[in-house]
């Protein structure tokens, strides 16, 4: 991606026959997150479980063949959670499986995102859920029935949403000053640990 390009430069790597090739060396950024090996596991199967409980609630809502569907006000918040559903899912499965110090677009393109658009679905999920009561107030005219399975998928998509920005409210990203990056990757190339 272009965003991030400032944060490579091209180098040059020699491999076992002497050969020249050209390698992208990282020089940007790093960063550290604010959970340990096993609360980042922890929050990725969390994360998995949020995010197909939050696409089946989504993808049974289009099935209920409710009323309210016909109405601009249920149908646009409906139609319009998709968007952070499909970020989210990008932004889960990059996730990582393990804890290093992580380069700004590892940072940015899954615990960033995720924090930014499980917002938007809870605000699109609770606009979704307010014209569905509107319409069942004042336009279902007693037919019920189907609304109110619409209306419970669309409580349990606002709850799961409440849920997923909940177990975020703690995850700091710590940015990792540049010095002691630079002298851990020099002790790992002369061959100590680090």
């Amino acid at each position: 991606m272009r965003k991030y390009a400032k944060d490579y430069e091209i180098g040059t790597e020699r491999d076992k026959k002497g050969r020249e090739k050209k390698v992208s060396v990282y020089v940007g950024k790093f960063f550290d997150v604010s959970l340990n090996e096993v609360e980042l596991k922890r929050f990725r199967r969390i994360s998995m479980l949020l995010l197909g409980l939050i696409f089946l609630a989504q993808i049974a809502g289009g099935f209920v063949s409710n009323l309210g569907m016909y109405a601009f006000f249920v149908a646009l918040p409906y139609v319009g959670t998709f968007l952070p559903i499909y970020f989210l899912a990008m932004s889960v499965f990059r996730i990582p499986r393990n804890k290093w110090n992580y380069r700004r677009e590892e940072v940015e393109l899954s615990f960033k995102r995720i924090k930014t658009h499980s917002m938007v679905l809870l605000i699109l999920a609770s606009l979704g859920l307010i014209g569905e009561v509107v319409f069942l107030i004042w336009f279902a005219n007693g037919s019920h029935g189907r609304e109110w399975i619409y209306l419970g998928l669309e409580v349990l998509l606002v709850a799961l949403s409440v849920i997923w920005v909940y177990i975020q409210r703690d995850i700091k990203i710590i940015p990792i000053a540049d010095e002691a990056v630079r002298v851990v990757e020099e002790v790992d190339e002369e061959g100590g640990e680090g």
